[in-house]
C-alpha cells in the first residue's frame, strides 16, 4: 500500500463543500449506450476527483450535500456527461 497526504476541503454551513481542484488537470466523464459510466483522467484529475469524494466522505458533511461536475463551468473536460457527487 502506498500512503497519500491530501488536504481536504470543508463543508461550510450555508456556503457548501468548498470545491478544490489541481490547477492544471483532465478529467472526462462519458456513458456508454448500455449505461456504463467511464470516468478518464490523468494524474491531477482522478486526484482532485478523489479529494472532492473524501471531502463529501468528512462527518460534519450532512446528508443531500452535493457538487455537480460539468463541462460547463470547466470542471470537466469539454464534451464531458454531467456529474453530480452527493452526500448518502
Amino acid at each position: 500500500m502506498a500512503k497519500v497526504e491530501v488536504e481536504v476541503p470543508v463543508y461550510e454551513q450555508g456556503i457548501g463543500l468548498l470545491s478544490a481542484w489541481p490547477e492544471d488537470y483532465s478529467l472526462k466523464v462519458s456513458v456508454a449506450p448500455g449505461g456504463q459510466v467511464r470516468i478518464l483522467g490523468d494524474a491531477a484529475g482522478l486526484t482532485g476527483l478523489a479529494t472532492q469524494l473524501l471531502a463529501l466522505a468528512q462527518a460534519d458533511v450532512p446528508t443531500g450535500a452535493h457538487e455537480d461536475l460539468d463541462d460547463f463551468l470547466l470542471v470537466l473536460d469539454e464534451g464531458s456527461a454531467p456529474l453530480r457527487l452527493e452526500r448518502g
